[in-house]
């Protein structure tokens, strides 16, 4: 799949969106039938992170690796990216946030999904990635609102 890009321009502080969006443990409430399992705190570079998708024994371990972990600082871009290390899905993601200077936080998400076996993976994703955008784009869509409150 070509990477997924979801740009969004919030009103909410960075470090706001940041703990929502560096929340792992609660990725579940924004991807659906999907429950969390992370490692334990603090979150660094090396530090993972699995979420099993499915209803009942029907389902997969999507498991995620933290590659980049630079939280807000003083008015500087914050970043995260994790890479896919599961059985079933390949792929990677990188997020930036941007503070504004009207409070704001530009955000820029770009993730790329590939089922495995990989080359199986780039067959059929061009029926697979329109699907897939929405979904996410919508759960992206929902962490961000969730940060506003």
């Amino acid at each position: 799949m070509p990477a997924v890009v979801v740009h969004r321009v919030v009103p909410t502080p960075v470090d706001r969106v940041w703990a929502t969006l560096t929340d792992f443990a609660d990725y579940g409430r924004w991807i659906p039938m999907t429950r969390m399992t992370v490692d334990p705190p603090p979150t660094r570079v090396g530090w993972g992170f699995d979420g099993r998708t499915g209803v009942g024994p029907a389902g997969f371990v999507d498991s995620m690796l933290v590659t980049w972990w630079q939280p807000p600082r003083r008015g500087d871009a914050a970043r995260f990216a994790v890479r896919k290390t599961g059985r079933v899905l390949a792929g990677w993601a990188d997020v930036v946030l941007t503070p504004r200077s009207d409070g704001g936080t530009n955000v820029v998400w770009r993730e790329e999904i590939v089922l495995r076996p990989e080359p199986f993976g780039r067959l059929v994703a061009p029926l697979v990635d329109p699907v897939v955008a929405r979904l996410f784009g919508a759960a992206v869509g929902r962490m961000l609102a969730a940060a506003a409150r």
